[in-house]
């Protein structure tokens, strides 16, 4: 297989989304098949070059193999592989990439073009193909631009420095969740500030969705994406977004007051979850206990880096995408049918236990998308956003939300004197301290609220801070593609990283300056092994227990 140089050096080098439908006899043109492609500067020859071979490649081993591809490795490149039905994406990284990470890459950038936009068939159907690619270059450049390169590999949401905040801050802003829930068209919310997390009352993935919004809108300020509320100044904004039954399902099934909820579901072909009360996603080290207890019956997400296609697990719970073929008349009948199972209050509760929580964020991603099924379509809800300079108040709420104005003005009056203060109060923080002054460098990801805590500001600089990345990005792909694997040390003749994980939690520690006395055959003299005593040693003033 032909394959073209490199834009770029390292990170995401192609992205592309072919429809198969386009091109269905010998004498079709490949480009009319290409949707989008990145880099979008690629000469329309050699995009048909990659765009072709791939398709044809990845659907004949399909085909010959009865299992979906997932990764196409080539000389320079690996590829990440989704398709469904008539559409093909594919997302190309640097072979130094985690296998892992580049699935994960490629699963949130469909889910976040599905959670705007909805069935990805009638989205071609209704927009052009130049208003649809200018959304995928825009949810692209924000996935690929995160605060750090360790973000990237984690797929990590980004908090505020809980180091730097009083705690009564964050309790202000769970309390601010709280209120806007006793609204029963409310489903759940989250509050930013400059795009980190200071609260949330969703999933991580659905956090993270939220935030691209956020970002987005805060840059662009695109007519066509905000509703403004005249009553309210140009402070509030909405647009429509579109969930799975499976997550419209884990924020209905539970509330701060369930007396003040309408309704609550109950489905019975889809697995329990945990109800929406508010969290702030600043304590990694210190989740849940049930959650991680109901983590260690959960399989992590299994990645096999010496295989070109594998089989999804069909004992996992499915989050399925429309995969645009179902009419919408099938949307409106399940839409319909979904609304009428819900009960009243005093009615049967579902059990507010989750499988979903301890799971790995990007587990999650794929489920959704490989799961994709015609039969289970997206569901319209809004997206009402309440923004206070660098604040902004997100809620997922029902469509009728906006068109009930005493609902409107209770949550927006509500909180508005206490959103104002907690905005001056995070203002005057001072910023986050430069890091890399330690004598050690470290990270810690929490699992099941995809969290990340580190040491390590920025993108890395110096040798250590690359060695340190590269070290664990290969460890957290060993963890994910080895269940059974609990410690790891790495090392060169330089640096020595030393990574444990459990069904909660991943850690990972270099120590600056160690004398490395051993770089051939590991023996008990080397300095390497020295690392877990030290890691544990150091980390407890991070709150990072690894006892």
């Amino acid at each position: 297989m032909a394959e073209l140089i490199p834009s770029d050096s390292k990170g995401c080098h192609y992205f592309f989304l072919y429809d198969g439908s386009k091109v269905r006899g010998e004498g079709d043109p490949t480009k009319e098949g290409i949707c989008y492609f990145y880099p979008e500067e690629t000469p329309v020859d050699k995009q048909e070059l990659l765009c072709g071979q791939l398709a044809g490649v990845s659907r004949c081993i399909s085909e010959l193999s009865c299992s979906p591809v997932r990764l196409v490795r080539l000389r320079r490149n690996k590829f990440a592989i989704h398709m469904q039905e008539d559409f093909f994406w594919a997302l190309g990284c640097s072979m130094d990439i985690p296998t892992v990470s580049v699935w994960q890459l490629l699963h949130k950038l469909i889910n976040l073009f599905c959670f705007y936009n909805g069935s990805v068939r009638q989205s071609y159907q209704l927009h052009s193909h130049e208003t649809l690619a200018a959304q995928w270059s825009q949810y692209l450049s924000h996935v690929l631009t995160g605060p750090s390169d360790l973000h990237h590999v984690f797929s990590s949401l980004t908090t505020i420095d809980s180091t730097n905040v009083d705690p009564l801050l964050l309790l202000k802003a769970a309390l601010i969740l709280q209120a806007c829930q006793r609204c029963p068209l409310v489903l759940a919310g989250c509050i930013l500030f400059r795009g980190r997390v200071v609260s949330t009352q969703m999933s991580p993935d659905l956090t993270m969705k939220v935030m691209v919004h956020e970002n987005l809108t805060y840059k662009t300020q695109s007519p066509k994406s905000q509703s403004p509320f005249n009553s309210f100044g140009d402070v509030v904004t909405s647009r429509t977004v579109f969930l799975t039954i499976f997550e419209l399902q884990y924020l209905q099934s539970g509330s701060v007051d369930e007396h003040l909820r309408l309704s609550s579901t109950s489905i019975k072909d889809l697995p329990p979850h945990k109800s929406c009360g508010s969290r702030t996603l600043l304590h990694p080290a210190s989740s849940d206990p049930t959650l991680s207890q109901k983590a260690s019956s959960s399989p992590r997400l299994s990645a096999s880096d010496d295989s070109t296609h594998s089989t999804a697990d069909p004992q996992r719970p499915r989050s399925p995408l429309s995969n645009g073929e179902a009419s919408n008349e099938a949307e409106e009948e399940v839409v319909e049918t979904f609304q009428s199972s819900r009960v009243q209050p005093g009615g049967s509760n579902l059990n507010t236990t989750t499988r979903l929580i301890g799971v790995d964020g990007g587990e999650m991603e794929n489920n959704m998308a490989d799961g994709a099924q015609p039969h289970n379509p997206l569901i319209p809800m809004t997206l009402y956003l309440h923004r206070v300079e660098g604040l902004v108040l997100a809620l997922l709420v029902e469509p009728h939300f906006l068109c009930d104005k005493a609902a409107m003005e209770e949550v927006y009056h509500s909180c508005l004197a206490s959103l104002n203060g907690l905005e001056a109060h995070l203002r005057s923080i001072a910023p986050e301290a430069p890091g890399g002054t330690a004598p050690y460098i470290f990270a810690h990801f929490d699992c099941s609220q995809s969290t990340l805590t580190t040491n390590l500001s920025g993108r890395p600089g110096g040798g250590p801070e690359r060695s340190f990345v590269k070290a664990t990005s290969l460890l957290h792909s060993h963890f994910c593609n080895t269940e059974t694997l609990q410690e790891a040390i790495i090392r060169n003749a330089n640096a020595a990283v030393y990574g444990t994980r459990s069904v909660a939690q991943e850690t990972y520690f270099l120590q600056h300056g160690a004398a490395l006395r051993n770089s051939g055959i590991p023996n008990h003299q080397d300095s390497a092994f020295s690392l877990p005593g030290k890691a544990r040693h150091r980390l407890l003033k991070h709150g990072v227990n690894l006892l």
